[in-house]
């Protein structure tokens, strides 16, 4: 494992042409080494909040492989995925899946996912993940990149993503 570039930050970022439409997620790692990798996907039909956690999972997934212990955070515009993950979940679970309101928790699949792959990357990191909430459009390169891969991906146009070369 200490032949792979250590993750510093992850940026994510998900789009939507139509709620739902066609999707497209984005997601950018700074590397230690001053490499950038980027991932994207997309799906349809699909919503904005569901391609904004498909954009964290993709980061801590690669996260997750990589087997880091060194501290990492995430940074996303999305509160819904922030505040889930951060506020919300506990007490989801502990009602069974139920929101608040008694209802039932939108996008359950990908929370229990996203869920899964927080606990397993905090067993390895030497400090808890550290979630950020950046401002969206506000000119943070981060999410202004992860931004244009998504919206690459929700429509369908091509567009070149950074690969780090690890090995």
């Amino acid at each position: 494992m200490d032949s792979l570039p250590i993750i510093q930050r992850i940026y994510t970022d998900g789009a939507c042409s139509g709620n739902p439409g066609p999707g497209g997620w984005g997601t950018v790692l700074y590397l230690a080494d001053g490499r950038v990798e980027e991932l994207g996907g997309r799906a349809a039909p699909t919503t904005n909040n569901r391609m904004e956690m498909q954009a964290a999972i993709a980061g801590l997934t690669r996260l997750r492989d990589s087997g880091q212990t060194a501290p990492v955070s995430l940074y996303t515009d999305s509160e819904y995925v922030l505040k889930g993950i951060t506020q919300w979940i506990a007490g989801w679970k502990r009602r069974g899946w139920v929101n608040s309101a008694k209802k039932p928790v939108l996008n359950r699949d990908l929370w229990e996912v996203l869920d899964e792959l927080t606990t397993e990357v905090n067993q390895t990191l030497t400090k808890p993940l550290g979630w950020i909430h950046v401002r969206g459009h506000s000119g943070d390169p981060g999410n202004e990149r992860c931004d244009t891969i998504a919206r690459a991906f929700a429509a369908s146009r091509p567009i070149q993503l950074k690969t780090a070369d690890v090995g």
